[in-house]
């Protein structure tokens, strides 16, 4: 990295990947304290960087061929020194090579090594381990042995459970996830596994989720009622992420809302069919992880696949159930 100009680093396009480069940042950030951090990223993903201590700026990719061509006028005006390309597509490192950012790093993938003036080849612990560490690969971190979990600056939960919920638990259900049904628990065993954990313990359930999740979320809070309450389309990302961080435990899929919640503090019980929560699960402390058939597990897989949907509905609500009522405990211990 040179010394006289800011760092452009390129953003992932999911939330979740975005909260799953948060930590390598934050080394990075350890290391090179006065830098001038930019994110550059996709409209949708502006929200979560503004929640992110270790940034200092963003600038969001215009769509279309015209859009390119402004957004790469945009970052040259920048006048950046090293731009640090977290994703693996042609067009992700084009912006940076047309404004001319002299270093430009990130892996080879697609053919666009001659956009590049660093190709990272990814270490073991990468290509094996937790998908973090290819980000701390990509920033050029050496001897980094440990990650510290993602760091949110969260504003006052403007929306989420409702004040007459006392000293009652409150337990989020993320029943949505953007890849798919292939990520998608079913609705009926959300609604199943929420029956059990408030038989066994009065508590309160808020559900989160996109406007096009609302069926879905407004079906499940109409199964739990007096008990619970719909957000779903609701919040901006900033307050659901306040929204989760109120919560005492969080059910959710293999998606976005899921490492938003952990991002947020809250212990997470995730469910996954044939992903791999090795590769890409929640990042931090007191989570679990629960998968019917892990020897199968991959991080690629169909928006769609009916092998992900069985393995999915094969994970029994009872068992969702039994991790939640653990996790209670440790943030909300009865009075």
């Amino acid at each position: 990295m040179n010394g006289g100009g800011g760092i452009l680093v390129v953003g992932v396009n999911w939330l979740g990947d975005g909260c799953m480069t948060m930590p390598a940042l934050q080394v990075f950030r350890q290391h090179h304290p006065h830098a001038r951090i930019t994110m550059l990223v996709k409209p949708p993903l502006a929200a979560l960087w503004q929640l992110h201590p270790e940034v200092d700026a963003i600038l969001t990719l215009k769509p279309g061929n015209i859009g390119l061509w402004q957004t790469a006028a945009a970052v040259r005006a920048g006048h950046f020194d090293t731009a640090y390309i977290f994703p693996n597509s042609w067009r992700s490192a084009l912006v940076p090579f047309l404004a001319g950012i002299p270093e430009r790093i990130g892996t080879g993938g697609h053919s666009r090594g001659i956009l590049l003036t660093r190709r990272v080849r990814l270490s073991p612990r990468a290509r094996a381990g937790h998908q973090q560490w290819e980000y701390v690969d990509i920033l050029q971190l050496a001897d980094v042995a440990t990650l510290p979990t993602p760091a949110l600056k969260l504003p006052p939960p403007e929306a989420g459970p409702s004040p007459d919920s006392g000293r009652l638990p409150v337990i989020g259900l993320i029943p949505g996830a953007a890849r798919g049904s292939s990520k998608q628990w079913p609705e009926a065993h959300f609604i199943a596994a929420a029956r059990l954990i408030r038989k066994a313990r009065a508590c309160r359930f808020a559900i989160f989720g996109t406007a096009a999740e609302s069926p879905v979320c407004n079906h499940i809070a109409a199964a739990l009622q007096p008990d619970a309450e719909t957000l779903a389309g609701r919040t901006t990302l900033a307050q659901l992420a306040a929204a989760l961080a109120a919560c005492d435990t969080v059910i959710c899929n293999d998606s976005g809302g899921m490492h938003l919640a952990a991002a947020a503090g809250t212990p997470v019980v995730a469910i996954y069919g044939l992903t791999d929560p090795d590769k890409t699960g929640p990042l931090g402390s007191g989570h679990q992880c629960i998968q019917s058939e892990p020897r199968n597990a991959s991080r690629d897989i169909a928006r769609h696949d009916p092998r992900a949907a069985q393995a999915l509905y094969r994970i029994a609500p009872v068992q969702v159930a039994d991790a939640v009522l653990q996790t209670l405990p440790h943030r909300n211990p009865p009075a």
